[in-house]
């Protein structure tokens, strides 16, 4: 065990991402030294996922890991479970030596103060802190080591969220919905940019929210956008969203901005224009649908309808075909939520019908999972969780049969690969070659000219986000460069052409 080492145990999303690398930016400024070895640590730190019940356990069962292999080292519990059950684990979780929440992350100096006090205390006098400061702006703060693949970040933008959906604590552990300055946005992703990021994903509960929240981050209405009095012509004000994606597209550089989960009730048409006039941004679209019968959306308090969800998405593909966009199509992530109180086979079944007409490219369901707290947690009309299994099946099996023939459009067709690792493995010999030639580049022993060794990478397209979607299997010889002409490594752009569809992994070449 080092002094002052510490390991960090991530969990959940990626707003619970950024948080860890804050976290990092703090304890380094307390003068802390992270290690990737958890024996070396005096402090681990699990930053916890609170949003369904398979996430809590996972995050509890690293608490009970965590103090069973390392029992000299102080065990934080950190993140959206303590959250939201730090006052209950001080009497029923002792394997963790300390909580603290995340709605002012830099207070956790107070929390490694009472852990690692200057003078010993006695064990009776050893108290576990639990410190759940109050939901109050966005943390912020230097983010040290981005804890993504290389060149590509996470831009939080918002903190909670105000939709009240009827299955979802996210309300009951982030708070209220509250918004970053445009400025303080835009001096970040100019920042990271500076930095070499290449990807920059917008995250927050709902990006369509943006600016819409209380707090002093919120920005203030566009003027020139609002209605004149003098010619009596109403205008509609440009949304918020529109005027940051606007402030983002005036930065200078090669960079790319994927936008991450809109929700469908109030999605902001009028970034369509913004995205569309810069091919920066990227046409890739997270909206979750959660469901496609509109008397289970009315029982989640969503206001949309199958029908509009269906218009929303052909607006969209309708824009960017209009605009003549140069990726092609459009990239559609969703999610589906199964066995909701109250869902039926005919109600399940129209939502099927739903994810197979709108023809996601991508998609991720779950099963409800019954959160105290949540107006779902007291609905009636259970579903067998037999039969929400099964009905998750399904919804899986739909799109496996769907992501492949979306993605055959980009066989034979360039793209730009972000690679995130390399996979070492030589090249086969070229036809006519004798066995083992051309491993060094050398001539067959039959006159064969060898190929120069190849390797694989993987990597991602434009149409698939971090962590969530398929991968490109990225082929390339050991002298072929990036796009910048560098050698080709982690972090590397590289353009290649389409090859094959695998499943849901692309095969491409460098070229």
């Amino acid at each position: 065990m080092t002094e002052n080492a510490f390991f960090l145990d991530q969990h959940g999303c990626a707003k619970n991402q950024v948080d860890g690398e804050l976290l990092i930016g703090i304890l380094r400024g307390l003068g802390w030294v992270k290690t990737d070895v958890p024996e070396d640590a005096s402090l681990i730190i699990v930053n916890s996922c609170g949003f369904i019940e398979s996430a809590k356990t996972e995050s509890l069962d690293a608490v009970m890991t965590a103090r069973a292999a390392y029992p000299k080292a102080k065990v934080l519990l950190a993140g959206c479970l303590a959250e939201r059950y730090a006052e209950d684990f001080r009497d029923t979780l002792p394997e963790a030596d300390a909580f603290f929440g995340n709605g002012d992350l830099s207070r956790l100096p107070e929390v490694i103060s009472a852990l690692f006090p200057n003078t010993p205390k006695k064990a009776a006098e050893t108290e576990r802190p639990v410190l759940v400061p109050a939901q109050k702006g966005v943390c912020g703060g230097l983010r040290p080591e981005l804890l993504s693949f290389p060149r590509s970040a996470y831009v939080k933008i918002t903190e909670g969220c105000d939709n009240r959906c009827s299955f979802c604590a996210i309300p009951l552990i982030r708070g209220a919905l509250r918004s970053r300055s445009i400025d303080d946005i835009v001096s970040e992703c100019k920042a990271l940019i500076a930095r070499g990021v290449w990807e920059l994903n917008l995250i927050g509960q709902d990006l369509a929210a943006f600016g819409c929240g209380v707090g002093e981050g919120s920005p203030v209405p566009d003027s020139a956008q609002e209605s004149s009095i003098n010619n009596h012509v109403a205008r509609v004000p440009k949304s918020p969203l529109s005027r940051l994606l606007s402030a983002i597209s005036a930065l200078p550089g090669d960079f790319r901005v994927r936008l991450l989960y809109i929700h469908p009730d109030h999605f902001p048409r009028d970034i369509l224009p913004v995205m569309t006039a810069d091919s920066r941004f990227l046409p890739y679209f997270d909206i979750p649908f959660q469901s496609g019968d509109s008397g289970l959306l009315s029982l989640m308090n969503r206001r949309g309808s199958a029908d509009l969800y269906r218009a929303l998405v052909a607006d969209i593909r309708a824009a960017f075909a209009r605009a003549k966009s140069p990726y092609g199509t459009v990239a559609l992530r969703t999610t589906i939520l199964v066995g909701f109180p109250g869902e039926t086979d005919e109600s399940f079944e129209t939502t099927a019908r739903f994810l197979a007409d709108i023809r996601s490219m991508w998609s991720g369901s779950f099963t409800w999972s019954c959160e105290e707290g949540t107006p779902a947690a007291a609905m009636k009309k259970r579903v067998t969780k037999k039969a929400a299994q099964k009905r998750l099946d399904t919804l899986k099996e739909i799109q496996i049969r769907i992501t492949p023939e979306e993605l055959a459009i980009f066989v034979g067709k360039p793209i730009e690969v972000l690679v995130e690792e390399l996979i070492q493995e030589p090249a086969q010999p070229a036809k006519g070659d004798a066995e083992g030639a051309g491993d060094h580049g050398d001539a067959g022993l039959d006159g064969g000219v060898a190929i120069p060794a190849s390797r694989l990478a993987l990597g991602r397209a434009w149409f698939q986000a971090p962590e969530v979607d398929g991968s490109v299997v990225l082929q390339y010889e050991d002298n072929q460069k990036d796009i910048s002409g560098r050698p080709i490594a982690p972090g590397s752009v590289v353009s290649a052409v389409v090859m094959a569809i695998n499943g849901v992994d692309v095969e491409a070449v460098a070229r």
